[in-house]
């Protein structure tokens, strides 16, 4: 779809990779109520949905274009979406929020927290190690199957911890009376949604993959820089407006609940599927030691006071200030 694409004026590119973030966005949004209205159908409980149709549900947007590029050769555009949204999610999405209202931090996160944390460092030391002579960094691809066989684990933890946060996000389940008359009905047009939205994810990421690495080229900006800001963004709204309005009424735990396991699952999911399908691994620019990853410690550092410290029990407003500040920086030091 590259080559067709390319073929277009730079104006048509801009228009069809807006048009492919609404689609992913709306495709996957459709998706993940029909598959929890199917889960609920065959009897799961909320605690398994939450923990797997819904956390994985939310970065479905990420996992669907970094597949789309990882498929099509290029690692680097899953790496810099991975890593891009992780940083967007934990410094513009809480950032924003905090300014909106109260963050409220629950026991619990820390663990969640420290492992993410402690996680991430070891698999940006771990590329360190791989990758040296090369100028860079590299991800070989023992480290992505190493990541996916975690995935599992983390949810079983989560499900474990009866993670309330992605519960309260299930509609409640009809009467039984109610229940049994539109099950029929109901189940045969839920499928079809179903198989149209998978569809839309498929059309939505491979165009986007398509418009932002003709754009980056047009632009002569690599196409790792607008994976990791412009694509990230992108498919981080649905984080941001989750966000707000979960603060605005009067539901701000739900927010730092929410970007932590988006995160796990950019982690464990994104970023090991889109090393594992790339049988040479994943090469990481030098650029990412100045950038990405410094940014990204830093604002493990910055959330780590409300987390960890017990006589702080919420991110405030001057903590969001810092963190937008921060992803103004990474945007900025992104583009010079």
């Amino acid at each position: 779809m590259t080559s067709m694409v390319s073929q277009f004026p730079t104006v048509v590119v801009g228009l069809l990779f807006v048009l492919a973030l609404v689609i992913l966005s709306k495709s996957a949004d459709k998706l993940i109520e029909k598959a929890v209205e199917l889960s609920l159908h065959l009897g799961l409980s909320k605690v398994v949905i939450g923990a797997t149709v819904l956390s994985v549900g939310t970065t479905l947007p990420e996992v669907a274009s970094s597949v789309a590029a990882a498929l099509g050769g290029n690692g680097q555009f899953g790496l810099g979406n991975a890593v891009g949204s992780m940083i967007t999610n934990a410094s513009l999405v809480l950032g924003i929020g905090a300014l909106g209202g109260i963050i409220p931090v629950k026991k619990g996160m820390q663990q969640t927290f420290l492992f993410m944390s402690g996680l991430t460092l070891v698999f940006i030391g771990t590329s360190l190690v791989a990758g040296m002579g090369t100028g860079g960094g590299f991800f070989p691809r023992w480290s992505g199957i190493a990541l996916l066989l975690l995935l599992p684990l983390y949810i079983w933890y989560t499900v474990k911890q009866k993670p309330d946060h992605l519960m309260d996000e299930i509609p409640e389940e009809k009467t039984e009376e109610e229940s049994e008359k539109s099950k029929d009905s109901s189940l045969a047009a839920s499928l079809m949604i179903l198989l149209f939205s998978s569809l839309g994810v498929t059309v939505g990421a491979t165009l986007l993959v398509a418009t932002a690495e003709t754009g980056a080229a047009r632009l002569g900006i690599p196409d790792t820089v607008i994976s990791s800001t412009i694509v990230a963004f992108g498919t981080s709204v649905p984080e941001v407006t989750t966000t707000l309005v979960a603060v605005r009424y009067g539901h701000g735990e739900l927010a730092i609940g929410n970007v932590l396991g988006a995160n796990m699952m950019n982690l464990l999911l994104v970023m090991g599927t889109t090393i594992t399908l790339l049988p040479m691994g994943v090469a990481v620019p030098s650029s990412y030691y100045v950038i990405q990853f410094p940014v990204l410690i830093a604002i493990f550092i910055l959330l780590s006071i409300p987390v960890l410290t017990k006589r702080v029990e919420a991110i405030n407003r001057l903590q969001g200030f810092l963190l937008l500040g921060l992803y103004v920086l990474y945007i900025v030091t992104n583009f010079i």
